[in-house]
């Protein structure tokens, strides 16, 4: 029989093969693998932008997401896994403007309808790379439902649930203080706003009274806005200034007056006690200007420039202002200092300037009614928060939120269904568009230049990618959706989003579960960026190429995405942080080669002895097996349980690591140790009807234990396990690709298959090859030359039989015994080790060669350890407050380990003694 498998293994060339197969054969549609009776299972992605490309943060989340989707729809369940993108209003708008800047045009030139043409266009020919990059990945996505948040679909959602908003009293427009990104020349969200701690100055300035009096002094880090100051506040119990309120102050540079008032903002403890009152620039200054009806006088304008009300200053950039103004009051004497500090100042998150508070007509959610919905529901237990600690955090957001601008002013956008009304003056709020005012009759309406902020939209998507508000039979099969992974820092722009938009829409939340993992950081711990260098770009990882990382040129041979997806499973804990480099992928790439050598070992072997068909559990129970067979289908069980339940709480290390260890160190490094004896006996002239029948057996249980496991990792490493999996098959009367491992059943804890003891068993059995190991290192003995040994502990250890020890392919002629030290020590001289509740003896080949000395002298130092550590835990179980304060398990692990090494110290001392 021919195996298709070649010697070393190509990662990026049979991943591409493999997806193909799985995309043709239409395995990632939902419902694919489902069986009888199994509910559904969805997971919307967090859509990315129609403009990014694939960076570590997606290939964590992906990776998290693939894994249960990949579980889930082995296990049955109707699964979906909806795709989309987001049309990313103010990043695209940005990508195509900068086009039609290098190509000499402008977004202005054009107008609104062919720029937005322009742009459709751009989505078509560029947009949605990404998609394409994470099949490079592996996700399993039904791309044959994939969304994008501007379809006439989800755009028609977009204007029902506004319009429905709207009706219900939850969206008005209004005149309020708004984050203004001069940049972007639009407004922005609280949540679209970083507060960075930056190195900045507070200046003192001397504001003359008005009757020439004296004076007060003020203190600010925005002096440009002083030219739209209404008023100084003060405290009424500040004592320095109670005299003074109700007077007013010369503005500098200017020939107007303002008032002292008496307000709580102004805190006698912070610097002068006296407070500038800018409303039209500050949120702060604006509340304190609505409680003493200062009225507002704005001085800069939507591009950041200085107006008409700043004076001489017109028209310089708001920080061009500030310079040429601080010179201007130092040499006219208002100014009196300044201090450098370190303050928080809020910058746009997507263009990074510092924002400016600005007073504008724009259109907002009421939140608050939202909000107490959407904490009730995660109160109740039905929106679950993973790790829990999120849950605290997404409710305190939810009980001081405010209210929310959803306008944008670009182009790019869902556009806000609102018409004005040039006759009546009102809104006609439609989801068709009107053709005439809804108030009186007019036809004299345009719609709204407005957009709607992305989120907007984006808060519709597990739904509205499912037809709402159409009742769909895809609604009601996947809505509400299983579980959402994303990260933390959109809990609050889409998370809280969700839920509030769904509970209104639907009545109930989008999902039952929320996996927050943890942000991608380099080695440092810093955040990964392009502009700090520290980025790794998971596609080159996965086909290779030069990586850049901190000024350093990393080549990669290329790792394959199941290597680069193991490492991200491994270090997912907890929703931790993952600190990153190149070489971390190396541990996937590691475990990816063992899989696939241990696999070509097994396909070699177990193609010379072909099975009729995949033996079934009852099959393998009715065999005669061997220690090592019971054991390590008894270790299968325990791994099959623990991959099972690590996927249920979301501990995708513990996934990962439960099927390493028992890939690597129960399957390979034991059991397929003792096949390969197993095997070789089978083949020689000399075999026994026993040898042949052990090695049929043994072919069987490895057989059944490689399915089995291949099925626990798939999830997490599908390409290799599925290429595997195809050529295991030939060897039981398959076929390649008539069936995929990724729509085949998720193993079961066999209780048929477990063996009381066995793996108390068998760690006693390591530890004795461990130690013979050692010993016939330190005589330089090959395996070959055989060594009568005499291994003595408690009478338990007899389940495990002298063959099972002989074939442990380190010990002939092995004796095990309870009888005790003394009845069984061998004369002459020996080599012995002390492990636990079990002494070793070896008799040497040729004690000549033996160093005595040294070996006392080794078990001296092990004496001395032992009796330091059973002294620590004697000290520490004589203390009243340990017992009082310590878990009662913890008392009484500590009471066993001492046990056993005072046990351990007995054999030592006998030993000692010889």
């Amino acid at each position: 029989m021919t195996l298709d498998l070649p010697k070393s293994y190509a990662a990026p060339a049979i991943e591409d093969d493999v997806y193909h197969r799985w995309e043709a054969a239409g395995c990632f549609a939902a419902g694919a693998g489902k069986q009888s009776g199994k509910p559904s299972y969805t997971i919307a992605i967090p859509p990315p932008n129609v403009t990014g490309v694939l960076h570590m943060g997606h290939a964590l989340n992906n990776t998290l997401q693939d894994t249960l989707i990949r579980w889930r729809r082995m296990q049955g369940f109707d699964t979906l896994w909806q795709p989309g993108t987001d049309h990313a209003g103010i990043a695209t708008e940005a990508v195509v403007a900068k086009q039609l800047q290098e190509g000499g045009e402008s977004r202005e030139a054009l107008g609104r309808e062919r720029f937005i043409a322009r742009v459709w266009q751009w989505k078509e020919r560029s947009g949605g790379i990404i998609v394409n990059q994470l099949r490079k990945l592996g996700s399993s996505c039904d791309w044959s439902r994939e969304r994008f948040t501007m379809d006439e679909g989800l755009s028609h959602a977009v204007r029902t649930q506004f319009k429905n908003l709207y009706d219900a009293g939850l969206i008005y427009r209004g005149v309020r203080m708004v984050n203004w990104s001069p940049a972007l020349k639009t407004a922005l969200s609280d949540d679209e706003v970083e507060m960075r701690d930056v190195e900045g100055t507070m200046w003192k300035l001397r504001y003359p009274l008005s009757d020439g009096s004296g004076e007060i002094q003020v203190e600010t880090t925005r002096p440009e806005t002083f030219f739209g100051d209404l008023a100084v506040a003060v405290n009424a119990a500040d004592t320095r200034y109670q005299a003074l309120i109700g007077k007013t102050v010369r503005l500098p540079l200017q020939s107007r007056d303002i008032p002292i008032i008496s307000d709580e903002h102004a805190d006698p403890a912070k610097g002068t006690g006296a407070v500038k009152i800018t409303p039209s620039h500050d949120p702060n200054d604006y509340e304190v200007g609505q409680r003493h009806g200062l009225g507002l006088l704005q001085v800069i304008n939507l591009d950041g420039t200085m107006n008409a009300q700043a004076g001489a200053y017109a028209g310089l950039d708001r920080f061009a202002c500030r310079k040429q103004l601080l010179k201007d009051l130092n040499a006219q004497g208002f100014l009196l200092g300044e201090t450098r500090i370190r303050h928080a100042v809020g910058h746009s998150e997507r263009s990074k300037e510092p924002i400016e508070p600005m007073i504008t007509e724009q259109w907002f959610v009421k939140m608050a009614p939202l909000a107490a919905r959407a904490l009730a529901e995660s109160q109740a237990g039905n929106v679950a928060f993973h790790p829990e600690r999120w849950t605290k955090v997404y409710g305190n957001w939810l009980e001081n939120v405010r209210d929310w601008c959803i306008s944008r002013q670009i182009w790019w956008g869902h556009r806000i269904p609102a018409w004005h009304c040039a006759t009546c003056s009102r809104d006609t709020v439609a989801i068709d568009t009107p053709t005439a005012c809804a108030h009186c009759g007019a036809q004299t309406i345009t719609q709204d230049a407005d957009v709607l902020d992305t989120w907007f939209s984006s808060a519709l998507w597990p739904f509205s990618t499912l037809g709402w508000p159409q009742a769909t039979p895809e609604l009601s099969r996947y809505f509400p959706t299983s579980t959402l992974v994303t990260d933390r820092g959109i809990i609050y722009f889409w998370v809280a989003r969700m839920v509030m938009a769904s509970m209104f829409a639907l009545g109930k939340p989008p999902f039952r579960d929320v996996y927050i993992h943890g942000t991608v950081l380099d080695e440092r711990g810093e955040k990964m960026s392009k502009s700090k260098g520290n980025g790794i770009d998971p596609l080159v990882m996965i086909e290779g190429g030069t990586q850049n990382y901190l000024g350093k040129d990393y080549q990669c041979p290329g790792y394959g995405a199941d290597a680069l997806r193991y490492t991200l499973l491994d270090m997912t804990t907890e929703g931790q942080d993952l600190k990153l480099n190149p070489t971390k992928f190396e541990t996937g790439r590691n475990f990816a080669n063992k899989v696939w050598n241990a696999g070509r070992f097994l396909l070699l072997n177990l193609s010379e002895r072909p099975l009729a068909h995949p033996p079934t559990v009852a099959e393998i129970s009715r065999l005669d097996l061997d220690f090592p067979a019971r054991w390590v289908l008894d270790s299968l069980t325990h791994a099959t349980t623990g991959c099972t339940q690590a996927l249920e709480l979301f501990r995708y290390n513990d996934y990962a690591n439960t099927g390493y260890r028992f890939f690597r160190d129960d399957l390979c490094d034991w059991y397929i140790e003792w096949a390969k004896r197993a095997l070789r006996a089978a083949k020689v002239p000399e075999a026994t009807a026993e040898d042949v029948a052990r090695a049929e057996t043994t072919v069987t249980v490895l057989y059944y234990c490689f399915d089995r496991v291949l099925r626990l990792l798939h999830p997490g490493m599908p390409f290799i396990t599925e290429y595997l999996w195809q050529q295991l098959q030939t060897v039981a009367g398959g076929a390649l690709w008539s069936r995929h491992l990724m729509t085949e059943a998720w193993p079961e804890a066999e209780s048929a298959l477990i063996t009381s003891g066995a793996a108390e068993s068998m760690g006693r059995l390591q530890r004795i090859v461990s130690a013979v190991r050692n010993l016939r290192n330190a005589q330089k003995l090959p395996d070959a030359t055989p060594l009568a040994a005499i291994i003595v502990g408690p009478a338990s250890y007899s389940e495990v039989d002298s063959d099972a020890v002989k074939r442990a392919f380190v010990i002939d002629r092995a004796t095990i015994s309870s009888l005790g030290y003394a009845a069984q020590a061998p004369a002459g001289r020996h080599l012995t080790e002390v492990l636990g509740e079990l002494i070793l003896f070896v008799t040497p080949q040729d004690p000549a060669t033996v160093d005595w000395a040294k070996q006392r002298e080794m078990k001296a130092k092990v004496l001395v350890q032992k009796e330091k550590s059973a002294s620590a835990k004697e000290s520490r179980l004589a203390n009243p407050e340990y017992l009082g304060k310590a878990p009662a398990t913890q008392v009484a692990e500590t009471r066993s380990l001492l046990a056993l090494e005072r046990l351990e110290i007995a054999n030592l001392r006998s030993v000692m003694a010889e």
